[in-house]
């Protein structure tokens, strides 16, 4: 069974998407895959990832996955790479940033 995984910022009502949760043989979470290919393998996602942890470097940061306290909320979040309303595309995150 998968899960799809967010990193979310509660604090700012931002998130982002991790993907699909993948467990390894001990039940423990051993990575996360958005799409087809590795998510180290996508560079735009890599950077934004990195430019979100250093946007948020001082808020209790949060991975959530279904069922977990937080998830429900996660709709009334801004997105980063996300197409709907109110969300910022990657290319838009990373405009300008040196990182």
């Amino acid at each position: 069974m998968s899960l799809t995984g967010w990193l979310a910022c509660p604090q700012c009502a931002t998130c982002m998407a991790l993907g699909t949760a993948y467990r390894l043989g001990d039940q423990r979470i051993g990575y996360f895959q958005d799409g087809y290919s590795a998510n180290s393998d996508q560079p735009e996602l890599t950077r934004a990832l990195w430019k979100f942890l250093a946007d948020h470097a001082t808020h209790p940061l949060r991975v959530l996955l279904p069922d977990t306290p937080g998830y429900d909320d996660l709709d009334q979040f801004r997105e980063i790479g996300g197409d709907e309303r109110g969300d910022v595309s990657f290319a838009e995150y990373l405009d300008g940033w040196p990182g």
